[in-house]
């Protein structure tokens, strides 16, 4: 397929811990170290999970100026949202 149509959207993720974990823990792990440092097993993490019903649409002064909705024709960018 060479015609599309990009679109930049925002979209939450959820991640499960087993009951017994230190959430307190593991958000101080967060603010020092980041979101990555907690997805480890061995803190009790099990799953992540796509909340896809979560999904919202961004405008290009959400994301920085940068383009959200970008038309392809033949796989070249023929039209992006910045333009409007």
């Amino acid at each position: 397929m060479q015609n599309y149509i990009d679109v930049k959207v925002t979209i939450w993720n959820r991640l499960h811990f087993a009951d017994e974990s230190n959430m307190s823990g593991l958000t101080e792990l967060i603010r020092e170290s980041g979101l990555e440092e907690v997805i480890d097993e061995k803190l009790g993490f099990l799953e992540s999970e796509t909340l896809y019903d979560t999904e919202a649409k961004l405008t290009p002064e959400q994301n920085e100026g940068q383009a959200t909705i970008e038309v392809y024709a033949n796989k070249e960018i023929v039209w992006d949202n910045t333009t409007i």
